[in-house]
């Protein structure tokens, strides 16, 4: 398969994503007011919500640029001592030339990799498809959300793992004609030359602009750290950013997370137990913490430090954020709490769509809130929620056995 199916694969896909897309709503809209939802067997978290203070232990790279700065490693970068971080160019134009130089030769590095590919024998398919749709759906959110921060990169990676798996069943890919355009761009655009290379004066990580709460709260502060203190914190204004700086390294690769909430379920918890953070609204990062300090308030209230040591380009610029801490994760099926119904003996469960016949299952319950239930994951069992059921989540006057258009 040559370059061109490739891009009409490409093409295909998406449209037929859309139309997809636009189908359900249709159907939501004229389907006779019988919406349904897909059953599906999730992770659901038990979470208690939390806002957070971000502490790390940071130093601001000042200088004077003399030009217009190119960053050469990306936030949340990896960097040691000596690492080239950034690059000073004398006018924006040269700038600009640099930068389109930097982002055609991660394309190129794509299209060489995909033309170097061979075909896996032991390839997992299964898994490999689910990547590519995950890719996929990236970037229809990034359309729908209007951030296209992130496109470049997963249009390059869905391209990459699509290609991967043509070759592995069988297809034959030529990428030849795009690397030699490639290589054509990048050697006119390779006049941009930069006045001078900036280098990371320590290890850690690299965030090209700093916020100006680097100097607000310091790992040094954590072992007097109190919740007047924390509340200082969020309430302080951020320092102006020197216009003269190059960014700022991330020390010390394990950064805090400060935050006082009620007391309730986190009373048994102590330093060293593990949890998960979730940095932001439900769609939000999700790292790994160790619980690292422990302070009781007073009854009701405690004061907890995490220490963390996962990074990314997210992580390592998130300073204030209301987010939640999970306690426990229930696998089960998530089911929206409007949806439970009770049967005639009182039995709670569902109501889901079998073709044009309404029918009641049953639901075991793991975990509940105002907002939905987790019920157990009963498939195989007759009369019982299984994943994939068409649960109905809107219709009128419905019953055990109705018949619906």
């Amino acid at each position: 398969m040559n370059s061109d199916r490739l891009t009409r694969i490409l093409a295909v896909i998406t449209v037929i994503g859309v139309l997809g897309f636009a189908g359900m709503a249709v159907y939501n809209k004229i389907g006779g007011g019988y919406k349904t939802v897909t059953a599906y067997v999730q992770e659901v978290p038990e979470a208690v919500e939390a806002d957070m203070f971000i502490i790390r232990d940071e130093t601001v790279l000042d200088g004077n640029k003399e030009g217009v700065v190119v960053p050469l490693a990306v936030n949340g970068e990896r960097v040691s001592n000596g690492s080239r971080i950034a690059a000073v160019f004398g006018d924006e134009k040269s700038a600009e030339k640099y930068s389109g130089m930097l982002a055609l030769e991660k394309k190129l590095a794509v299209y060489e990799k995909i033309n170097s590919q061979v075909k896996l024998a032991n390839l997992d398919i299964d898994k490999l498809s689910s990547e590519i749709y995950s890719e996929f759906y990236s970037i229809l959110d990034a359309a729908y959300s209007n951030d296209f921060s992130d496109l470049s990169s997963n249009e390059l990676s869905f391209a990459e793992k699509l290609s991967r798996k043509n070759i592995s069943l069988g297809y034959e890919i030529d990428c030849a004609d795009q690397i030699a355009a490639l290589e054509k761009e990048i050697s006119v655009m390779s006049s941009a030359k930069p006045k001078s290379i900036v280098s990371a004066e320590k290890s850690g990580y690299y965030v090209s602009r700093p916020d100006g709460y680097e100097n607000i709260l310091t790992p040094e502060d954590i072992a007097e750290l109190t919740e007047e203190k924390l509340n200082t914190a969020f309430k302080s204004e951020k320092s102006e950013v020197a216009n003269d700086t190059f960014g700022k390294i991330i020390e010390n690769f394990d950064w805090y997370v400060a935050s006082v909430v009620g007391s309730g379920r986190l009373n048994d918890m102590r330093p060293g137990a593990k949890a998960d953070l979730v940095l932001g609204d439900s769609d939000g990062e999700t790292v790994r913490a160790e619980l690292f300090k422990k302070t009781v308030i007073d009854d009701n209230k405690v004061l907890l430090v995490f220490k963390c040591s996962q990074m990314n380009e997210n992580l390592a610029t998130v300073r204030k954020v209301a987010g939640k801490i999970v306690t426990v994760t229930h696998n089960g099926i998530k089911i929206r709490r409007d949806a439970i119904r009770f049967d005639d003996d009182g039995r709670i469960g569902v109501y889901i769509r079998e073709g044009n016949v309404v029918k009641f299952n049953r639901i075991q319950e793991l975990y509940s809130n105002d907002s939905y239930v987790v019920a157990k994951d009963m498939t195989g069992t007759p009369g019982w929620l299984s994943q994939f059921d068409k649960i109905l989540v809107s219709g009128k006057e419905l019953s055990n056995g109705k018949v619906i258009d």
